[in-house]
């Protein structure tokens, strides 16, 4: 297309010239058709020795992409494999833990059945420990009645001194002496 266009402008050159002599404008023609021809020649072997450059430039892209390719999906295989390697083990791992799971949980059921064991021997022996003792019940001792424990502070009490009066002189809250002395009237010893 180029070389069409180039052509034609060339004509369109050679008609627009004024014309100087006939008899050298045939000779100067004929000159100019080579030198055009020649121009145009040149030009279109430009092109092609161009075209060859821009074709073997794109065949090594394309050889560059398919090795690119090939290495990629060479590494991809080799991903796949690792990872089927990894769910195998990951597999085993897992099946070597649900194993130990299972063996803790055997050995705490026959540890805890050992301790109950025991448990009860041990309860078994003290019940028969202390058979003897259930047939004769010793006394209980008897708490001091909260008057007996609290002396001091019924006394002041008793002299009619007041709650916070009580509280200072003994070092106890007055909350406390209150207290004290509600569980002493609901005992019955005030």
């Amino acid at each position: 297309m180029i070389v069409v266009i180039l052509g034609a402008a060339a004509i369109v050159y050679a008609l627009m010239l004024p014309k100087r002599q006939v008899d050298k404008s045939s000779s100067d023609k004929e000159k100019l058709v080579q030198e055009v021809e020649a121009t145009l020649e040149q030009y279109m072997a430009d092109i092609e020795r161009e075209n060859e450059e821009l074709v073997e430039l794109i065949s090594r892209m394309k050889q560059e992409t398919e090795s690119k390719q090939l290495a990629h999906q060479e590494q991809l295989a080799e991903l796949r494999q690792r990872l089927v390697q990894l769910e195998q083990q990951t597999l085993q791992h897992e099946a070597r833990i649900t194993a130990a799971e299972q063996g803790t949980h055997q050995a705490a059921a026959v540890m805890l059945a050992q301790a109950q064991e025991v448990a009860a021997a041990q309860i078994s022996r003290y019940q028969q420990e202390q058979q003897p003792s259930l047939a004769e019940p010793e006394p209980e001792p008897q708490e001091p009645s909260i008057r007996d424990r609290y002396s001091e502070l019924f006394d002041l009490y008793a002299q009619g001194k007041s709650v916070d009066g009580i509280a200072k002189v003994t070092g106890m809250q007055s909350g406390e002496v209150q207290l004290i002395l509600q569980l002493a009237k609901q005992e019955g010893s005030l």
